[in-house]
Parts: C-alpha cells; structure tokens; sequence
C-alpha cells in the first residue's frame, strides 16, 4: 500500500516483465552482477545449431545473431551459456535480472536493461517473483533452479510468451517468437531481511517500534495524546554497513505500515511473507518513500513518518484500506538490498 494508487501498482512500477506489459525502453539503473562471472564463447546449440548465437559478456547488453535461414524451434528452448557460481533460485524466490530481448520474426531487438549512455549509468535489472502466474512461462522455467551470475538464453515460442494475443505495445505479434538473454543478478528468498538489533530509539513523541529482524511484522505503537510531526521523519533505527542507496536504484525491501490515526496495521510485507521491490527516486512509490528512503544504507531498517501531503493526502486517502486524505502514515522499512 506504498504507490501512489495501491501496492499492486508499485509491483507494476518495477517495470517487471509479466504477460500484460513488456518493458522495452531500456532502464537507467541496476546493480552488478554476482563477482567472479565472466562470459566465455557459447558453447554448440541444442537442437542441432537452430539456436542463435550469443556474443558479449555478462554484465552487457547480449548480441543475439539469429541462424540464417531457420526457422525457429518450434518448442521453448533454454541454454545456461554461462553457469554462475551463487545460489539456485527457487519458486516464490524474487529474482533480479537483466535482460535482452529480439524478436525473431523481423531480426528486431525489442529492448534490454543495460546502459544506453556509453557506460555513465549502470544496469537496471527486473525483479520477477518466481512461480509467479503474471510472469512469463519462459521466464519461470529459464529461472527456476538457475544460479545467481548465471547467464541464459531462452527462445519462447508464443505459448511460453505473450499468447496468441501478443503484445502489440511491446512490437509482439501473435506468432512472434522471443530471444531472451537473461543475467541474473540476485535473488531472495520471501521472509528475507536485514541483520542486527534496534538500539534505543529518540523521541517520546515518535512511535515505538519493537521487535527486531527475522522475528516477523514489527510491531508499531503510536504515541497517545501526540499529534502528530507536521514534517516528514525518517530515523534510522538499525544502521547498516552496505552501500548508500541513490535515487533511482531498485530497492529490495520489508515493510509494514500503520495509519497514525487509526492505529491500524493496513499493508505489511512481513505478513504477505513476500519481500517488495521497487524503484526509488523515481515517482513510483509515495513521495515519503522516495524522500525519505534515497541517502539509507543498505541493512538500514528506517522508521519513516509521512504527513498527508507526501503521502495518500493528494489522491483523498485510501479508501479501501481505511486510510483518510489527512491521515499521517508510519512505516518500518527494512532496506535487503539495492540494485
């Protein structure tokens, strides 16, 4: 419940690759891949050579030459070109990848991840919900049980794709078949989070939060009698020893949010046991979250203070989830990773 519509809305923000929408503009931001991944020469085809030919190393954009003259397989093909050393991802794991994708009818490159401006910004990977049924069949079974820093070429026949319907907004036709080249970045299991424990927090006025990492939803209690900041607060509860996070990055967090007045629980990452991905920085997320989140550090766990004004205020609240236009929202936010 952190978009500035719902929390189904920040997924979409992700610009994640599901069968209803194709991201094909290349993304500004991403993070690197796993160390000690390199690319090396593909090694022969499946399928008798009818696959295309995969040049570039991990970590870039993916040369994908189609073989002249052939048509392509008629059933889902996957290839691991180059096997990474991390962990193997799992069903309901979220994954960080890059990607490149070509249409094979037409030989027409339909987007990709990585940098367009010479190198000056860094990749932007998607996170995917693995087992997800938004998420493309080609794209579950490719990632399923791959390994992080892993790079694989994937060749989706319509069915494991976009369907018979295509998908004309991302240049997917009907019977288009799709080359992927997947790098995976990352990937983490639903109830992770951060480390460490909350020292003693500042301010009477402020909620109190209990319950450290790992042990579940932390609990929020509101302050009786105060009125709360008329400004946004953002206090750093658990300080983290990982990178700065800057706008624009994807974040991989936990969360739980109360309404301040009403005192109730209305969203939480924690109970979903679903950790949550989205771009910062960028407008896809409530203007508290984007303020008060860029400068964090990554195994921060942040106790965020929105007013009205930066959070649901301008849209009149959220009905559905009991929230008023003037109510001032609290969230703990666990900050896993930024990408």
């Amino acid at each position: 419940m952190i978009s500035q519509r719902a929390r189904s809305t920040a997924h979409r923000g992700t610009a994640a690759l599901t069968k209803a929408a194709l991201s094909v503009l290349p993304l500004a931001l991403a993070g690197a891949l796993a160390a000690g991944c390199s690319s090396s020469p593909s090694s022969p085809q499946a399928s008798g050579g009818a696959l295309p030919q995969v040049s570039g190393p991990v970590g870039q954009k993916a040369a994908i030459t189609l073989p002249s003259g052939t048509a392509a397989p008629a059933k889902l093909e996957t290839k691991t070109l180059v096997q990474g050393s991390g962990a193997a991802l799992a069903n309901g794991q979220l994954a960080a990848v890059n990607y490149t994708v070509l249409n094979w009818t037409g030989a027409k490159e339909l987007g990709n991840t990585y940098s367009t401006d010479g190198g000056k910004t860094p990749n932007q990977p998607q996170v995917v919900t693995l087992g997800s049924n938004s998420l493309l069949p080609a794209w579950n079974t490719a990632l399923t049980g791959a390994r992080i820093g892993s790079r694989i070429e994937v060749v989706a026949p319509p069915a494991d794709a976009f369907g018979s319907q295509g998908n004309a907004q991302a240049g997917v036709g009907p019977t288009d078949d799709l080359v992927f080249v997947l790098d995976v970045v990352g990937g983490y299991q639903p109830t992770a989070d951060i480390t460490g424990k909350q020292s003693g927090q500042a301010g009477a006025a402020l909620p109190k939060v209990t319950g450290d990492p790992g042990s579940g939803n932390p609990q929020v209690t509101i302050p009786s009698g105060t009125k709360p900041p008329a400004s946004l607060v953002s206090d750093t509860l658990i300080h983290g020893s990982g990178e700065t996070v800057q706008s624009g990055r994807t974040l991989v967090m936990q969360y739980t949010g109360v309404d301040w007045n009403t005192g109730k629980n209305f969203d939480s990452s924690f109970t979903h046991k679903q950790a949550f991905s989205t771009v910062i920085g960028a407008g896809k997320v409530i203007k508290g979250w984007d303020q008060g989140l860029v400068g964090k550090h990554v195994g921060d766990r942040v106790l965020l203070v929105i007013p009205p004004a930066l959070g649901y205020g301008p849209s009149g609240g959220q009905a559905d989830a009991g929230i008023g236009a003037n109510d001032t929202l609290v969230f703990v936010v666990d900050i896993i990773d930024a990408l």
